[in-house]
């Protein structure tokens, strides 16, 4: 039941937020004159290159209170809108009808109550609607809810309940960069890729981590769950994505800080629709690498780190490649293999280095010697070394390899 205002009140005006998915693309944005937040709370940030971005823009590690210990969106806004954040940030758990906020217009209403969905995706009980209503010199926001307090207590302990089970077999918790790749596996295993244009389960992270089904906002926000619960600093970010047919959608994917250094990660683009084998195309990317085909994101920090790329840790990362390389990439594929793997992605850090390799690998053959060596360096040895089907992707500098099995 929203507040009713009685005739008493001398002036009333109210701004309406109404987000929904919009397109095939699965972002929450903001319909008619409300702009998306990747647009509204723009500003000037340092170039890329330009230096050291963590001095000049320093988000604090992490936040006391409610919602997510890591809070991106919040440290945008301005102190007006810190304010109606706090105060809504304190008070929404218990799903009050309205909140007392300090007195915001259209566009600072917007960056609020996006910054709140964006930040804390524990939020999913709340609506993707809601007004502020000044009654003389006092501000509300009037709020409205997708469920009932018991409902959400009941949705977030099936949420924690997925939640104990991923964390409970992660290998070794310490190590960031192995964490993050078993919950991307994870995702990537136990979720299929879910759209419509009706505000539903899918862009949560209930329809992600309880019912397996989810858009990328679904995916984002799950990862983003999951990362504040094991204190790895992770954000969503909004913008658009290009499909290999040319097509530009809304999008979300996130940013991660791994081992200190902050990298692009997509866990949907990683998830195959077609087929069973996992792909690490997106994982820990620098801004460069995923201005490929996403694009109108904005975030504070540069990512221009490789090092945390899936191919650099795992060996199969190439600034240039000759014959003399063969031996490492085949220690690196016995590891894959030992490790499951049926297919193997090689990326190379430019167009010479890609073109390179394909001499070498395609074009010389030479990827037979190097699977023949990865059976004398590995235990697992039923797979040919002779024929294989491979595929090249001369936008991401990207070379996969199927393997046979005997």
């Amino acid at each position: 039941m929203k507040f009713k205002i009685t005739a008493a009140v001398i002036a009333v005006i109210l701004f309406a937020v109404i987000l929904k998915a919009i397109g095939d693309s699965d972002l929450i944005t903001i319909e008619d004159n409300v702009s998306r937040a990747q647009r509204t709370v723009e500003y000037s940030a340092p170039a890329s290159g330009s230096g050291d971005s963590s001095v000049a823009y320093s988000i604090p590690p992490q936040t006391d209170g409610a919602g997510s210990p890591f809070k991106y969106y919040y440290f945008r806004l301005n102190e007006t809108e810190k304010k109606a954040y706090d105060n809504l940030i304190e008070k929404i758990y218990n799903m009050p009808e309205r909140v007392r906020i300090p007195s915001l217009r259209q566009d600072e209403l917007n960056n609020v109550f996006e910054a709140l969905l964006y930040d804390n995706p524990d939020l999913f009980f709340v609506s993707t609607k809601c007004t502020q209503i000044s009654v003389g010199s006092l501000a509300y926001m009037s709020l409205e809810y997708r469920m009932s307090q018991s409902g959400y207590k009941a949705a977030k302990a099936k949420i924690d309940a997925v939640c104990d089970k991923l964390v409970s077999s992660l290998t070794d918790p310490r190590n960031e960069w192995q964490t993050e790749l078993e919950i991307h596996n994870a995702l990537v295993d136990m979720l299929e890729y879910k759209f419509s244009n009706e505000p539903d389960d899918f862009s949560t992270v209930y329809g992600a981590l309880v019912n397996g089904e989810a858009s990328c906002e679904g995916y984002s926000k799950a990862v983003k769950y999951i990362f504040d619960r094991l204190g790895i600093e992770s954000y969503v970010v909004a913008g658009r994505a290009t499909d290999t047919d040319g097509t530009s959608e809304a999008h979300m994917w996130n940013i991660v800080r791994i081992n200190g250094t902050y990298c692009q990660l997509d866990v949907t683009w990683d998830d195959p629709v077609k087929s069973s084998w996992r792909t690490y195309g997106y994982f820990n990317l620098t801004d460069e690498q995923i201005n490929y085909d996403h694009g109108s994101w904005h975030f504070d920090y540069d990512c221009t780190s490789v090092s945390q790329s899936y191919y650099a840790v795992s060996g199969l990362y190439f600034n240039s490649y000759s014959e003399g390389d063969n031996d490492n990439l085949a220690k690196a594929v016995a590891k894959q293999i030992e490790g499951g793997a049926d297919a193997i992605e090689l990326r190379f850090a430019s167009a010479s280095a890609y073109n390179a390799g394909r001499r070498t690998l395609t074009e010389g053959q030479n990827i037979y010697d190097v699977l023949y060596k990865a059976k004398k360096y590995g235990s697992v040895r039923n797979f040919s070394h002779t024929s294989l089907t491979y595929s090249e992707s001369d936008t991401t500098y990207i070379m996969t390899f199927f393997l046979n099995f005997e």
